[in-house]
């Protein structure tokens, strides 16, 4: 019908006609249809009147003209799966259409509006080029009025849209008669191909295997499955061109795109129009005989679920005995790409195990989006771009979709941002299609599982794993086998439809970008929400409260629930108010925390929500403090213990009051400001001591003990830290006990005491490790590690020095890091490895700086002056 018409001007007709098509079934609401017709007409007329004034060879028209075909495909593909949902007459009077058909409305005037405007400005091309962009359509023309006149009388609620096709092709032909009368030559099947991927990253081992496939075997079955915006169309496509395909098959090689066609008939039609078939009764068998015609060919099918996935099983047979029509042409390679972890039935697939694309990898994706945006030249801008593609999960349409908006001049820094506060609503680039908007992709599948399910405990158990980043893991399934009629069919339709993934210990997996999409989308059930709740709150009740010998074991049962928990009490704080029952969840969660790796997440966002409980808040501010702390974020902390202690103060909690003074003075000395910790401390002390509370001011004294070890007072110091160890000994408390003697070990080693050091450090580092404190064990290691250099043993040094970081580094401890640093340097410069000596006082002296130790900051550029003066 449109042979010698150019793309994508020629698939106008076409696209219309299928949109009347599906139309003419809706018009229980002939209002709404008309204005959507409108809107199609209007803007075709806009694309005529544009063409006609700046012609119709350029490739910006062009994508314009391709965003509007896409545009009224997506009407058609979403009809079609609402119909597939409902029978005939639900399909008539659903709310689905009237809903679809007035957001697709507003979408296409939006559409006008920036056609109107961009094309307002732009009039520099040439008669020339007019009548030559015209000329391409000539001889097509009468095929195209006559199908018009078809349209028309099919329906006629859609007369505007006929007409104003009518009218387009009316005066294209008007034109192509003013130019110079040229034809254009038959398009060759090689231009009917969609080009190469311009960027193709990360996929490079599938490629070469599935090529490698395709070159050996003249029948080969190919099955290209995984969720959408995997980049399934692209691998296909980079089939197609690979040098050594198009030495094999050469030029018949052929690109068959389903997701927009009503059934397989018109898949049919649409392949025999491809292959040069003229019109037929039987497009399925003039296809296969033209196919078994050729030597060697090769035929893409992509979206191939738009036809198979149907709850009509006769649709669904038609499209499998179709499809093993064409497989068993055996000069024929046949792939599909499908949304999905399920192939059609009845076929033997060359690739046993189809291929199921994953993400690609951080440093493809990185490669990915600097080839189209280019490299930031900041490190805090290749920093923000890291986290970007980690956030999206490094899925390949997301990462294009970022460059593409990088480009247009937004940072990476500004794009994580937009990222955190709008996730995947603005990752988009052009029209809302699927290969230019993520949300787009990500509601396809949706409205695909919807069609199959009705989108009843599928989607219920969607929203439930949308809320667990980790997965939900199995032990939490089985719990939730009683809250589902049937969660085992709900869990294989997930899988089915790639909308989760079976992770590495069977636990359900979502795509990050598909996570914070359905979370917006699908809110939990009231009775799921509950049976959750109970689920997760049981989780952290089992959880460690303290550092001790059973600390390790009750750690297991958190561990791999930690980032699952911190996601659902967060979305727990926000939807509820405060009970004794959350506070309980938050508070275990973050101790688990706290010795692990201290985040400050969940009781900074629990803070706002308990202004109304100054009990709760001041327990929360003062633990916050303390987490606050150990990030070497003092100010922070001591704002939150001068706040804890005021509430405190209030309620006449005499014993948490002094608690906060405590630890307000353990912030003071850490800083280094020594005169100003010493009488909190001391006041701290005497509090505790009147209450009778031993172990507390045993604390107080060991704290102090640090204050006298900072000032040079070692004797006065030992005396404290061992009266503080025998209180904490009696008591039973090993944490506090090793840290004291860890202080002592570092007085020893100030007096150049070394095995008296090593003996205090070791008996430290073995009763640390015992209770699962890796950070304290570090911190001994770090001290034994400058022994050893005392000592001369320098690889042992470097050995423990190197485990030291590593755990500093996993727990962020910035302050203990520039430590390690520093004893690297004296290392470094014992040895004679003045260069790296140099680098490691600079990096300690960057951290101190970033941590305010000004005085610290100071010895390293001394120490750095030093030894760059002695080369």
């Amino acid at each position: 019908m449109t042979d010698g018409a150019p793309w994508p001007w020629k698939a106008i007709p076409q696209t219309v006609l299928q949109f009347v098509s599906m139309t003419e079934r809706a018009l229980s609401q002939p209002q709404k249809v008309q204005d959507l017709t409108d809107k199609i007409s209007s803007r075709i007329a806009l694309l005529l009147d544009v063409c006609r004034r700046k012609g119709c060879g350029n490739e910006e028209l062009d994508a314009y003209v391709e965003s509007f075909i896409a545009d009224v495909q997506r009407v058609i593909i979403r009809l079609r799966i609402i119909e597939r949902v409902h029978s005939a007459k639900a399909f008539l009077l659903t709310d689905h259409i009237d809903e679809l058909i007035t957001g697709e409305a507003a979408k296409m005037e939006n559409a006008l509006h920036e056609l109107q405007v961009r094309f307002a400005v732009h009039t520099a091309y040439t008669v020339e080029s007019v009548a030559a962009g015209v000329a391409v359509i000539q001889s097509v023309t009468n095929k195209t009025l006559a199908m018009t006149t078809t349209i028309a009388s099919t329906v006629e609620s859609t007369a505007v849209t006929v007409d104003a096709t009518h009218v387009m092709v009316t005066e294209m032909h008007a034109k192509a008669v003013r130019g110079d009368g040229k034809q254009t030559a038959h398009i060759t099947n090689r231009a009917r191909l969609p080009a190469r991927p311009s960027c193709f990253k990360g996929r490079m081992t599938q490629l070469s295997a599935l090529v490698k496939l395709v070159c050996e075997s003249v029948n080969a079955r190919i099955a290209i499955m995984g969720p959408g915006g995997m980049g399934k169309t692209s691998l296909a496509k980079a089939i197609l061109h690979d040098n050594e395909v198009v030495n094999v098959v050469q030029d018949n090689r052929f690109f068959l795109s389903v997701e927009d066609v009503i059934d397989i008939e018109s898949a049919a039609k649409r392949l025999a129009e491809q292959l040069g078939v003229g019109e037929t009764s039987d497009p399925q068998s003039a296809a296969i005989s033209a196919l078994q015609a050729l030597t060697r060919s090769l035929l893409v099918i992509d979206n191939l679920e738009t036809l198979w996935f149907s709850n009509n099983a006769a649709a669904q047979k038609d499209t499998e005995r179709f499809l093993q029509r064409l497989v068993d042409v055996q000069t024929l390679t046949v792939i599909v790409t499908s949304r999905g972890s399920v192939t059609p039935s009845g076929i033997e697939w060359t690739n046993d195990l189809p291929a199921e694309l994953e993400t690609i990898s951080l440093e493809a994706a990185q490669e990915t989006f600097e080839q189209i945006a280019g490299r930031p030249s900041l490190e805090t801008e290749l920093a923000a771009l890291d986290e970007l593609l980690t956030g999206v999960d490094c899925m390949p349409l997301a990462v294009t979709l970022l460059a593409q908006l990088a480009r247009q001049k937004n940072s990476p820094s500004q794009l994580l941002q937009r990222w955190h506060h709008s996730k995947t609503t603005f990752i988009r680039a052009g029209g809302d299609h699927r290969e230019s908007s993520v949300n787009v992709s990500i509601q396809i599948s949706l409205d695909l599982l919807s069609a199959m399910t009705g989108g009843t405990e599928g989607g219920q158990l969607l929203s439930i794993c949308a809320h667990l980043p980790d997965g939900l893991r199995l032990s939490v399934f089985a719990q939730l086998v009683t809250h589902f009629s049937d969660i085992h069919t709900a869990r294989d339709l997930l899988v089915t439809f790639a909308l989760v993934s079976v992770g590495s210990n069977d636990e359900l997996r979502m795509l990050s970008p598909v996570r914070h999409f359905v979370l917006n989308r699908l809110p939990m059930t009231i009775r799921h929400l509950a049976a959750l709740r109970k689920i997760y709150f049981a989780i952290a009740a089992s959880g460690p409260s303290r550092l001790d010998e059973k600390f390790s074991q009750l750690a297991k049962n958190v561990a791999p629930e930690y980032n699952n928990l911190t996601s659902f009490l967060l979305h727990l704080m926000g939807t509820e108010e405060p009970s004794q029952e959350l506070y309980d969840a938050v508070d275990r969660v973050s101790e688990y925390s706290y010795y692990t790796a201290p985040s400050p997440t969940l009781r900074e966002a629990f803070r706002s929500r308990l202004t109304t409980h100054p009990a709760w808040l001041a327990g929360c501010l003062c633990d916050l403090g303390r987490t606050r702390l150990a990030r070497d974020e003092y100010f922070l902390a001591m704002d939150n213990f001068q706040a804890a202690r005021i509430l405190y103060a209030t309620l006449g909690n005499t014993t948490s009051e002094a608690r906060c003074r405590q630890l307000l003075g353990q912030c003071l000395w850490v800083k280094g400001l020594l005169e100003d910790a010493e009488p909190e401390l001391h006041a701290a002390r005497d509090t505790f001591v009147e209450l009778g509370r031993e172990v507390d001011a045993a604390k107080c004294a060991m704290e102090l003990g640090d204050i006298y070890i900072m000032r040079g007072e070692n004797e006065q110091a030992i005396y404290i830290l061992t009266s503080a160890r025998d209180t904490f000994k009696r008591h039973g408390n090993r944490l506090y006990a090793a840290q004291c003697t860890r202080s002592l070990g570092s007085i020893q080693l100030a007096q150049n005491n070394l095995p008296a050091a090593e003996s205090e450090l070791q008996s430290a580092m073995s009763e640390l490790q015992a209770i699962s404190d890796s950070w304290g064990a570090a911190q001994c290691r770090e001290i034994l590690g400058d022994v050893r250099i005392r000592q001369g043993d320098y690889d042992s040094a470097g050995k423990l020095l190197v485990s030291a970081k590593e755990v500093y580094v996993q727990l962020g401890m910035k302050s203990d890091l520039a430590d390690c640093h520093w004893s690297f340097g004296t290392l470094y410069s014992d040895q004679g490895r003045t260069l790296e000596a140099i680098e490691s006082f600079e990096t300690a002296r960057n951290i101190y700086g970033l941590v305010g130790y000004q005085d610290r900051v100071a010895k390293c550029s001394s120490r750095i002056s030093r030894l760059r003066n002695a080369m």
